[in-house]
């Protein structure tokens, strides 16, 4: 298992690497190798297959996303959502009480009212720039503030450090995503650069070494 986890962190730090240089044929290398290592390092610990569905659209989405256009755009975008979608039924299934008792208490109201207002904030912002796209980018923005929402209150119910390092992922996937809305939309240049994918690799870890470990868990009781 180690040496799958150090090979993509091998890989990632290269991609980078590569990123910074503006190393167009390296990164276009590297890039497709991310996702399919996760995936060995997940695999290698026997854990349920279903979380590799959400890697799956995640490594479609990569694909998509090197290429140019309007049509590539948008469909990483969609195959993303569907990633995102995964990864928030899995932390959901976590929650061990229902949503609304959550959302009702204090410590919701917190979660709420944080991600609530990431979403109100950068719609405001790209709102007027998003033309065509402004349903499917808004309803993205609205699934990335539920998942940090729901990560947020996983955290707070159950404070250790898995659940920390999760929400740490699930941010991080959020910076990640709205650095790439913000290149596209806002300067309409890559302004951000290789922190997109600096943040990117990291949060797909973390989100992954997670489910790594619950399932381990529940195979040991």
């Amino acid at each position: 298992m180690k040496k799958a986890a150090y090979l993509f962190w091998t890989i990632g730090l290269a991609h980078v690497f590569f990123q910074y240089t503006h190393q167009e044929v390296w990164i276009s290398f590297t890039k497709p190798l991310l996702m399919p290592l996760l995936a060995i390092f997940y695999c290698q610990k026997n854990s349920k297959k279903i979380f590799l569905v959400a890697l799956l659209f995640s490594w479609v989405g990569d694909l998509l996303l090197m290429g140019e256009g309007y049509l590539f755009f948008l469909s990483g975008i969609l195959s993303f959502w569907v990633a995102q979608l995964l990864y928030l039924y899995f932390i959901n299934k976590e929650i061990e009480l229902p949503l609304n008792k959550f959302f009702s208490s204090k410590k919701g109201l917190v979660s709420l009212l944080l991600f609530g207002g990431y979403f109100l904030g950068t719609i405001s912002l790209l709102g007027s720039k998003l033309g065509t796209l402004t349903i499917p980018v808004s309803g993205y923005a609205f699934t990335l503030a539920t998942i940090g929402a729901v990560a947020m209150l996983l955290w707070m119910t159950k404070k250790n450090t898995k659940t920390f390092a999760l929400l740490a992922g699930v941010v991080l996937f959020i910076l990640s995503d709205s650095m790439i809305a913000f290149n596209t939309f806002y300067f309409k240049e890559n302004i951000f650069g290789f922190w997109v994918m600096a943040t990117y690799i990291p949060a797909q870890f973390l989100i992954c070494n997670y489910f790594i470990n619950q399932s381990a868990k529940q195979h040991e009781i």
